[in-house]
């Protein structure tokens, strides 16, 4: 009887260790597949990677960082279960000092494109205040062949960021660059997308 039970102990201990392992597997590819969706290497001259999240923290809510997709307000779509990744980078300036504010590429899969252009319209949405004050903040840009949306996004010390937000499928971007123009325009072909 002794001999029994300690087959069965050796057996069920090789079962969850087999079953670690599978976890660990799934769970890391997942990570290595979204730590592939925002740009690593051949950036533009004076951009440099300091993050992708979650893949650096896996503890940070990720839902945070696309709130504004979400929408706010009774225009709200539904955009359904969202997987996020965010680069961080930072942009040397003329002087070879690194700027203090980031630039970022939000990287959001979702189900469809129904889901992604609802995304796209609640994120329009938060500027609406300001179109219909009359500014001129959105523009269109073409990035890797595709149509995208220019945003100039003021900011409280009224210098202008350049954001490009576009969808490829059921993918959206966001790339938010610096004050300037060509250099957002070059970070945000670095997407491959």
């Amino acid at each position: 009887m002794r001999y029994k039970s300690i087959i069965c102990m050796v057996l069920l201990s090789l079962l969850l260790v087999c079953s670690a392992g599978c976890l660990e597997q799934s769970s890391g590819g997942s990570a290595s597949s979204a730590s592939y969706s925002v740009p690593r290497e051949n950036l533009p001259d004076g951009f440099k990677l300091l993050a992708a999240l979650p893949e650096n923290d896996p503890r940070v809510n990720m839902t945070l960082y696309i709130k504004d997709f979400y929408g706010t307000g009774n225009t709200t779509e539904d955009i359904g279960p969202a997987n996020v990744t965010v680069g961080i980078y930072k942009w040397k300036s003329d002087d070879q000092t690194y700027d203090s504010r980031d630039a970022k590429i939000t990287h959001i899969v979702l189900s469809d494109e129904d889901h992604a252009l609802a995304a796209i319209s609640n994120f329009k949405s938060q500027y609406d205040s300001l179109l219909k004050r009359g500014l001129p903040i959105f523009g269109n840009a073409t990035i890797n062949g595709h149509q995208t949306l220019e945003i100039k996004d003021i900011n409280g010390d009224g210098e202008i960021r350049f954001l490009y937000l576009w969808n490829v499928g059921n993918i959206v971007l966001l790339v938010e660059g610096n004050q300037d123009r060509s250099q957002s325009m070059e970070l945000a072909s670095a997407t491959g997308l």
